[in-house]
């Protein structure tokens, strides 16, 4: 069997969005696709300072981070691309002006505001504390910023009009909700990230695989040559992939890599 490069979204897709645990039938899987030649990789929105730990201990060969921001193969970095001290100043600022919500994505150091209102931003500052005491910092007190990407959430208070109009000639504007963007450079995508990796391994974008659960995962999906939505995910994505496996939690993962037979 030819080695095949998996790459597996996080929330959703390794990990159950309710109940944060990752199933051990996934856990178990995703080493015997390792065992049997086959490379992992994660390939997710998050940047590197809030990648979970109880998914990184399965062990994988490599992370697309950052929507395609933030590259590493066997622990090596390979890409990171920063954004503009300056530009990541007036994002910061307009975020204020505009009275937007959400999450300054970084490598290092992921930022919220001091008045954070929507409940799933407070929802994720009390997880991401978890991670690592930087996530406790505020874009208003920090004279220089480290953020490469953005998850925004906004309300009726909100002019995301106003912002989107202003940036979105240097960003992609994802809709995730009716109340949330993720918003990554242009030029970087999930499958920018998995392009980027076929080219550095030499190996054929034919012998690619991706598991997904939502429209920020429509790249890798359409990039890789099989595709996998997860049972639970967004129906909207459901005709771009190859093949909808059962939920998180009823062992969609593995019952996926036995079908095509990676296990």
């Amino acid at each position: 069997m030819n080695t095949h490069m998996i790459f597996f979204d996080i929330d959703g897709t390794l990990m159950d969005e309710e109940t944060h645990t990752v199933p051990q039938s996934t856990v178990r899987s995703l080493r015997q696709a390792r065992e049997n030649g086959h490379l992992i990789f994660l390939c997710t929105g998050r940047c590197k300072n809030i990648w979970p730990g109880e998914v990184m201990e399965i062990g994988f060969d490599g992370v697309v981070g950052g929507c395609g921001t933030n590259i590493f193969y066997h622990g090596e970095e390979l890409l990171h691309t920063s954004l503009d001290p300056a530009l990541q100043r007036e994002i910061a600022d307009d975020l204020i002006r505009f009275h937007i919500d959400g999450v300054l994505e970084g490598k290092d150091k992921t930022y919220f505001r001091r008045d954070y209102w929507m409940p799933v931003v407070q929802g994720i500052h009390k997880e991401n504390g978890i991670f690592s005491v930087q996530c406790q910092l505020f874009w208003e007190e920090e004279e220089q910023l480290e953020f490469d990407k953005m998850a925004l959430w906004f309300d009726e208070s909100s002019d995301m009009k106003s912002f989107k109009e202003k940036y979105e000639d240097r960003f992609d504007f994802i809709l995730r909700d009716p109340t949330f963007y993720e918003i990554v450079p242009k030029g970087y995508s999930k499958a920018t990230g998995i392009a980027f990796l076929c080219r550095q391994l030499g190996i054929h974008k034919e012998y690619t695989m991706g598991f997904g659960d939502s429209t920020n995962d429509l790249p890798m999906l359409e990039y890789t040559e099989i595709s996998v939505a997860m049972g639970n995910g967004n129906p909207d994505i459901f005709p771009s992939v190859d093949y909808v496996t059962a939920p998180v939690m009823e062992d969609g993962i593995e019952k996926a890599l036995k079908k095509f037979g990676m296990i």
